[in-house]
């Protein structure tokens, strides 16, 4: 069990990372800039962080964990439902819409790398076990194709501001995705 004066600082650095990716982008903040913002010293950063690189990747395993242990935010969830990753990210991607934009903005970035392969993970593991012939690669061209599908909806949403709530979004990509290359998982 982490101290609990560690983990508010750790906090309290991921925090500031998350505040200023959407304000400069994540290749021009400094540790300096984070130190900043989180109002501590960059002694304290380095006793927690080897770098910047090292605080990026803590604050997205955090970032996907807390999303990972959300629960469904509707009873008529069940798992019956195909891609039950969909609702909760789109909730969350609504949510947090400033980080969102400048994450999906910087698509030379490698910061939703991580993200990009929790949804293949996601799509993958509900895909095993239905209709999909996995010696023919027909598993990997879905897992591929639903995943891609839905980073481009999630982008186009949230660039867009539809007014769409997130689960209205959910449902347009649960039915389209549901039914890709005419016929159902």
């Amino acid at each position: 069990m982490i101290d609990r004066r560690v983990a508010r600082t750790r906090a309290l650095l991921q925090d500031a990372l998350i505040t200023l990716v959407p304000e400069r982008g994540y290749a021009p903040i400094t540790v300096e800039d984070i130190c900043e913002k989180a109002n501590v010293g960059r002694s304290t950063f380095y006793t927690h962080y080897a770098g910047k690189e090292e605080l990026r990747s803590a604050t997205i395993d955090e970032h996907l964990r807390l999303l990972g242990n959300r629960q469904p935010s509707s009873p008529l969830e069940t798992s019956d439902r195909l891609f039950e990753f969909s609702r909760p990210m789109f909730e969350h991607a609504h949510a947090l819409r400033f980080l969102h934009r400048a994450l999906l903005a910087s698509s030379g970035d490698t910061i939703h790398d991580k993200f990009r392969e929790r949804i293949r993970r996601a799509v993958r593991s509900e895909l095993i076990g239905r209709r999909i012939d996995e010696a023919g690669g027909s598993l990997e061209v879905a897992v591929q194709f639903i995943s891609g599908a839905f980073l481009a909806v999630l982008a186009w949403w949230i660039a867009a501001d539809t007014g769409l709530s997130p689960a209205q979004v959910d449902a347009l990509f649960q039915q389209m995705a549901t039914r890709a290359g005419g016929r159902e998982f």
